[in-house]
């Protein structure tokens, strides 16, 4: 996790000290957390001398973490003993704290290995991020409290990341002998405030008693999700599907915490997508509301089913739950500040791969083109624009009897509704929603004063076109071995560089944007050149006129004729003699290699002369009005391979090995990162909360 992700995590939490009896009651226990002290009278602590006896010295040396995570497990087996004698239940499995070696974000952002402890099941040999229950960090002395929790921060990140059935997440900070009590959320992250661990033991022991001998709900994790005979289930709407393959995960702590699953009911081979996100309740409409307004709009994703998922004991609990402990002036001003987030999981159809891994470029170009006619519908239907359109949000559908799979549009979470101002319909104005490469230039750059209209969608698919030509080296998600794309000069845009993109976008001529073309895109798209160019005329260069859906698609159908016309005559052609092969036109071009150019070096100068850094912008000349915002995530995903149904394979071991951490992949599975990094809604200081 990067620094400035860190520092906004520790800028936004909250203070409050009711946060451990919040999450674990008295009433939870088989006795209380000030009994449980009692009764460890001149064991584990002393209640005349109000200290942990044989409490660990604080130390800096490698030696603290160990005889830390030995005297949690002396006092977690006590907890244990009382709670089994007054008849109560413990955890299916037995948990242990144990030491760990991970890598974590240091107070100068950069990434440090550090020893920490972990609650884990004890049959674990093989500590992974998806074995964490809670996470321990220990510094030496409480001037070095913050370095503590920065850590907890990086590797609550890896925990939200890599566990996909996590409500919330919590950690203990412990700095000489003061500790700190860490509870996050997708709405961010809240703190007990710096405890004395001796005065202060029974705070501590009610983390620790709700920790190990409840149940792994009160460890943060969601119940609903089961595993029956090596598989996972999941009901939704009464109905139980079982989970064949994770599609995606959300990366950060803060936002919508989207993760999508790829799943079938028992008994049928239909592919569905349950969507499991964590949505603002004062988010009107929702995304399922904007789903149900596409109903049977062909092209679009379908709503099956919507429902919220409760909390342990079935309450319909909101992230604010816990800071509503607050009271006066500061509840209310955190009321306005922190979404009131609830999880929601929605099952949608019909299942659709990725985009990158299109057949052919007819396969591609029509998946594009079908997505611009359902967003037209759902534009001209329904008033709804989508304001998220990204390589992610386009898949490829199977369709019964027919030669090419349909592109889909999906992913609603970021939609709004337009309203006719003056003679343009206009979406929310101060909204900065979309994935970042893909926004367009407008939003970029004034995400304060532009409101979101129709030609900054059709700007977005555009740029899904085009990335796709730079990103890939021909069909089926081939990696492109010439160049990275991300150093390359379209790599500013993976960044939100608005600036740079509109002085590419608006200000190059013709020859000046061809050139950049020519550099950035991969010779297998050669011949998708012309429409790149001629979709920018139409998009962002007729001055006088507005882009339209009919406008964009009269471009797509022309060189998609024009594409299968010069493949016709391609396959007709006699095969060349003396053992020269025909081109295929569907396969990468032998061409000779193009001198490559890092993003910092300087552009090609326009041919027009013109200074190259003023840009014109009409776009921004054309600014509208329009209404409120909405929020959405800002969740870089990760697509991941087939989960193996069977669970993974634990054994006990006395002395497991731990191997070091890093951020991916954890899990044993193999990682794809999706490059994208997704952002709505800007406060008025300009800064993203998402």
């Amino acid at each position: 996790m990067d620094g400035d992700s860190v520092d906004n995590i520790v800028h936004t939490s909250e203070a409050i000290p009711m946060v451990a009896k919040a999450l674990y009651p008295d009433e939870k226990f088989a006795t209380t957390p000030k009994n449980m002290m009692c009764a460890l009278d001149e064991t584990l602590y002393s209640i005349d001398r109000h200290k942990w006896v044989r409490y660990p010295e604080p130390s800096d040396g490698d030696q603290q973490e160990s005889a830390m995570a030995a005297y949690l497990n002396e006092f977690t087996r006590a907890c244990w003993i009382f709670h089994t004698g007054k008849g109560r239940p413990l955890p299916e499995h037995v948990l242990r704290w144990t030491v760990t070696n991970s890598a974590r974000t240091a107070l100068n952002g950069e990434v440090v290995q550090a020893l920490g402890i972990a609650l884990v099941d004890a049959r674990v040999t093989a500590l992974q991020w998806t074995d964490v229950l809670c996470d321990i960090q220990i510094v030496s002395h409480v001037d070095r409290m913050p370095e503590a929790v920065r850590r907890l921060i990086s590797g609550a990140a890896n925990v939200f990341s890599s566990q996909e059935d996590r409500m919330y997440h919590t950690g203990i900070a412990f700095a000489g002998d003061t500790f700190q009590f860490v509870y996050f959320d997708r709405a961010g992250c809240i703190m007990s405030g710096i405890l004395d661990t001796h005065a202060d033991c029974i705070f501590l022991a009610r983390v620790l008693m709700g920790l190990t001998i409840l149940d792994s709900s009160y460890c943060g994790k969601d119940t609903s999700v089961v595993s029956r005979d090596g598989h996972r289930f999941v009901i939704v709407g009464g109905q139980e599907y079982q989970i064949a393959e994770t599609l995606s995960i959300s990366r950060d702590i803060r936002g919508r915490g989207t993760v999508c699953w790829r799943c079938r009911r028992p008994g049928s081979e239909m592919d569905f997508v349950i969507k499991n996100i964590w949505a603002d309740v004062r988010q009107h409409p929702s995304e399922g509301d904007f789903l149900r307004k596409a109903s049977n709009i062909h092209g679009i994703s379908q709503l099956v089913c919507e429902e919220v998922i409760p909390w342990p004991g079935g309450e319909l609990r909101t992230t604010f739950w816990l800071r509503d402990y607050l009271e006066g002036e500061m509840r209310y001003d955190i009321a306005d500040r922190i979404p009131h987030l609830e999880q929601r999981r929605l099952v949608l159809e019909p299942y659709g791969r990725p985009l990158e891994e299109f057949a052919s470029k007819d396969e591609l170009l029509f998946a594009i083109r079908d997505a611009i006619c359902a967003h037209q519908i759902l534009y001209e239907r329904e008033n709804v624009l989508h304001c998220d359109i990204s390589d992610n949000n386009i898949v490829l559908c199977e369709q019964a009897g027919a030669s090419r799979r349909q592109g889909l549009l999906i992913d609603l979470d970021c939609a709004a509704l337009v309203e006719m101002k003056k003679e343009y319909r206009l979406g929310p104005i101060g909204r900065k929603a979309g994935t970042l490469p893909f926004m367009a230039c407008d939003i970029l750059q004034h995400p304060r004063h532009a409101a979101h209209a129709l030609w900054h969608d059709l700007e977005s698919f555009l740029y899904v076109l085009m990335l796709t030509c730079a990103s890939y080296a021909g069909p089926s998600n081939m990696p492109r071995k010439d160049l990275n794309v991300r150093t390359s000069l379209i790599g500013p845009w993976f960044i939100g560089d608005g600036d740079y993109k509109a002085r590419i976008m608006y200000s190059y001529d013709d020859p000046a944007f061809r050139n950049f073309v020519d550099e950035v895109f991969h010779p297998y798209f050669d011949d998708l050149k012309g429409l790149v160019c001629e979709l920018r005329t139409v998009i962002m260069r007729e001055w006088n006129t507005r882009p339209t859906h009919t406008a964009v698609l009269d471009v797509f159908d022309r060189h998609i004729g024009a594409l299968h016309s010069a493949s016709k005559d391609v396959s007709a052609a006699p095969e060349a003699a003396d053992g020269v092969d025909a081109v295929d036109e569907h396969q990468p071009h032998r061409g000779a290699k193009r001198k490559r150019r890092d993003a910092h070096e300087p552009l090609p100068a326009e041919s027009s002369g013109g200074d190259a850094r003023t840009i014109p912008s009409p776009a921004r000349r054309r600014a509208g009005a329009s209404s409120d915002s909405h929020t959405s995530d800002d969740s870089e995903r990760t697509l991941v391979n087939s989960r193996q149904a069977s669970e993974k394979t634990k054994g006990a071991s006395d002395a497991p090995s731990f191997p070091m951490w890093e951020r991916e992949p954890l899990t044993g599975r193999l990682v794809r990162s999706s490059k994208r990094r997704k952002v709505d809604h800007v406060d008025e200081t300009g800064n993203s909360d998402r």
